[in-house]
């Protein structure tokens, strides 16, 4: 077994592209940073929730468009990390699979990510019966997702704080490949967060409404306006 790892840790240091398709640690490196990031978004998330969410919903949307870009890129690593390991590459097979019980959550939490920001997304550009159906599915949904958050915070977190730990010191940075090329996923992911937000701005009456009763002559929808976006909304 040690003769393996070291022949997989001389694979991960050649140059060429071959060496950064086999970079496990790397992958974990990133996993880590981008979560850190999504657990302090989702913490404001959280906050605006517990603190009021009619006096906070302009934040609430902004926050939420905001963590798009770097929950895609959590997909993005974690799936990158699953498919190496069940195609049979050695080294994420060394590397070792995550904990049983959260491979069995994976799907689940994988779900309620689509559709809560699926969700979130289309209660903008839907309208009727379908933004009524995407109401009812953000709430729930969003208990679910934090939730299973909460698990994968408890099982992860002092995990993720040593790999980020490891990818700010200088020498244990610059011994994992591909250093530069995380730092600009993870800003990239950052600065496209805060892009998708701030564009979010202009039209945010259109997400700020709340529907008040069901108007069964018409089909329509009634909306009220919380008193936070009312200025939105002139």
């Amino acid at each position: 077994m040690q003769i393996a790892e070291r022949d997989i840790s001389l694979m991960e240091d050649r140059p060429g592209r071959g060496g950064e398709r086999l970079n496990p640690d790397g992958n974990e490196r990133l996993t880590a940073a981008v979560g850190l990031v999504l657990l302090i978004l989702t913490i404001i998330e959280l906050g605006t929730i517990v603190f009021g969410l009619h006096q906070f919903l302009s934040l609430h949307v902004f926050v939420g468009f905001v963590l798009i870009p770097p929950v895609l890129l959590k997909l993005a690593s974690t799936g990158w990390r699953f498919a190496r390991y069940y195609t049979g590459s050695e080294a994420y097979r060394l590397k070792g699979a995550p904990e049983f019980a959260m491979r069995l959550l994976a799907p689940l939490l994988v779900a309620a990510t689509v559709v809560l920001f699926g969700s979130g997304v289309a209660m903008g550009l839907v309208h009727g019966h379908s933004l009524v159906v995407a109401r009812r599915l953000h709430g729930p949904v969003s208990v679910l997702w934090m939730v299973l958050v909460g698990v994968h915070v408890l099982v992860y977190l002092k995990r993720a704080f040593i790999s980020s730990k490891h990818d700010v010191t200088a020498a244990s940075r610059a011994s994992v490949r591909g250093a530069s090329r995380r730092t600009y996923l993870l800003a990239g992911a950052i600065v496209a967060g805060a892009a998708v937000g701030a564009g979010t701005l202009p039209v945010q009456h259109r997400l700020l409404h709340l529907p008040s009763k069901h108007d069964h002559r018409n089909g329509s929808v009634a909306f009220i306006v919380p008193r936070s976006s009312s200025r939105l909304s002139r």
